[in-house]
């Protein structure tokens, strides 16, 4: 699809071409024509690539959403909103093993913040995802807290649907191929599209989690 040139585009091709033409009015060396000649080539090159190759846009759908409903804090909105343009900038630049690791913070900082909204915060410890320390047999502080419990304890308390629940589990076991032993092990390698696929799955459980269903 055809594109208006930008401005700086234009006055870089036409500057070459205007020191030739000044040039023949001079008598000026051959040297002049050469370097003049050379540079209109380097400017016509780079208007072409960039007519050709989509400059970078941020679809509507890849906007990041308010995060008020989970983060009263400014400061934090801000953190959160930075991470999901990392995430973004990670897909677009083909880094999917990055863009992954990325989204998987991203949803644990979002349910990290769910939890926090809780009025009674021992509703955490009440359900039978709640992990618990194995010597002890007691609660782990929440500190202590994957991603992987949040996901199951957001679930029972009605934060994430079932199937916003079975999609973020398979978002957790592809953040986890950051470990190279793993991803020799199991001989996986995350590929774009599968970055891409997580994308709209990160989208989706971001929606759930500030839509602020199920417990309070």
């Amino acid at each position: 699809m055809a594109r208006d040139m930008p401005a700086d585009v234009v006055e870089a091709i036409d500057l070459p071409y205007r020191t030739i033409l000044n040039a023949t009015d001079k008598n000026s060396s051959k040297n002049t024509y050469v370097s003049a000649a050379k540079q209109a080539k380097e400017t016509l090159v780079e208007a072409r690539t960039r007519a050709l190759v989509p400059q970078p846009t941020v679809r509507t759908a890849d906007a990041a959403p308010s995060f008020a409903p989970l983060a009263a804090d400014p400061v934090m909105q801000g953190i959160l909103e930075r991470r999901w343009d990392e995430c973004r900038r990670c897909i677009e630049a083909g880094a999917p093993l990055a863009a992954t690791v990325m989204m998987g913070g991203l949803l644990e900082a979002l349910l990290v913040a769910r939890a926090n909204k809780l009025a009674d915060k021992s509703k955490l410890f009440k359900v039978r995802a709640t992990p618990v320390d194995p010597k002890t047999k007691k609660p782990l502080d929440l500190r202590q807290w994957m991603l992987g419990p949040y996901i199951d304890v957001g679930h029972e308390l009605k934060w994430l649907s079932n199937s916003a629940k079975n999609v973020a589990v398979i978002l957790r076991d592809y953040r986890n191929y950051i470990h190279p032993e793993k991803e020799r092990s199991h001989g996986v390698a995350l590929s774009p599209d599968d970055a891409a696929m997580l994308w709209e799955v990160t989208k989706t459980l971001s929606r759930e989690l500030l839509a602020m269903k199920g417990e309070t």
